[in-house]
């Protein structure tokens, strides 16, 4: 469960250049990974409000909730960073659309499962409907995309569309539900506790993500932006079976694991080492050339 998206209205201040000039950890040697790893620790987070916001205030949903949930993240997603140069925001985004990518190249690897019937479309789906939603808010960019393999042309022609249509429904849930900031500072109903992470890649992961306030920023956002009717926790804990991410109603704690951003951490040096197809694609080696690797 990844994600979803109204919450986030609460879009559009979130910086993270001063991220970027910390230093690097153990969990991301580069700014590269680095920006890897938050862009899509960013999205887990605000899919599982998604589904937060769908129950808390009982929110309409037509269709697959997941699906929903992936297309409305990455519309707050570009609506967050829109003010950002190309050269920032665009590789954010195509980190998120690349970490599913990668997670079909490993599903469909000998011996791997392919589980037609889950709630959650394919791997390869979720990263075809990114890059549509990415492209179409974005054609100027990021035209030369289309009709390649990563965007069909028969695909292509619909995205600008798609993007208007997913943009529609963030502003009416934002109409609907968002509450017009307070006068008075008001205590926070989403707060963010981190559990006593286990030693070694954990306890790096912790002081990463500590460190960036991704988690703490987008709480500050919902407490200010939404009324909920009970407080709500986001916890960091540690994972004693798949790294995931979930929000778990009954308690109102949205749950990400640590070992989900160490998970991220792998796919990203996967995704380093297998640059081929990518790399033959002009725009995205101009974009994504030096996470990449590409040689020209």
């Amino acid at each position: 469960m990844r994600f979803f998206f109204i919450c986030m209205a609460i879009v559009i201040t979130v910086s993270f250049s001063a991220q970027a000039r910390e230093p690097m950890s153990p969990v991301a040697q580069t700014k590269w990974e680095r920006d890897f790893l938050l862009a899509n620790f960013e999205f887990t987070l605000l899919h599982e409000f998604g589904h937060l916001m769908i129950e808390e205030f009982k929110l309409p949903v037509l269709g697959m909730e997941e699906d929903a949930a992936d297309r409305l993240a990455i519309i707050v997603m570009m609506q967050e960073h829109q003010h950002k140069s190309a050269a920032e925001f665009i590789p954010w985004l195509l980190s998120v659309a690349g970490s599913w990518y990668t997670e079909w190249e490993l599903k469909t690897e000998p011996k791997k499962r392919v589980d037609y019937w889950d709630n959650h479309n394919l791997e390869i789906q979720r990263f075809h409907n990114i890059i549509c939603l990415v492209v179409g808010g974005n054609s100027d960019l990021l035209e030369d995309v289309m009709d390649t393999e990563f965007l069909p042309f028969e695909r292509a022609v619909s995205c600008d569309y798609e993007y208007k249509q997913a943009l529609h429904a963030l502003n009416w849930i934002l109409a609907t539900y968002g509450e017009k900031p307070a006068v008075e500072h008001k205590s926070n109903v989403v707060t963010v506790a981190y559990q006593n992470p286990r030693e070694g890649q954990n306890r790096a992961v912790f002081e990463f993500l500590k460190a960036s306030q991704v988690a703490e920023k987008w709480a500050q956002r919902l407490s200010s932006s939404f009324k909920f009717p009970r407080p709500i926790s986001i916890e960091i804990d540690n994972c004693y079976a798949q790294p995931e991410a979930h929000w778990h109603a009954p308690t109102g704690i949205v749950t990400v694991c640590y070992e989900l951003l160490s998970h991220f951490s792998k796919m990203a040096e996967y995704r380093r080492q297998r640059t081929s197809r990518a790399c033959g694609i002009p725009i995205l080696r101009k974009h994504m050339k030096d996470f990449l690797s590409c040689t020209s």
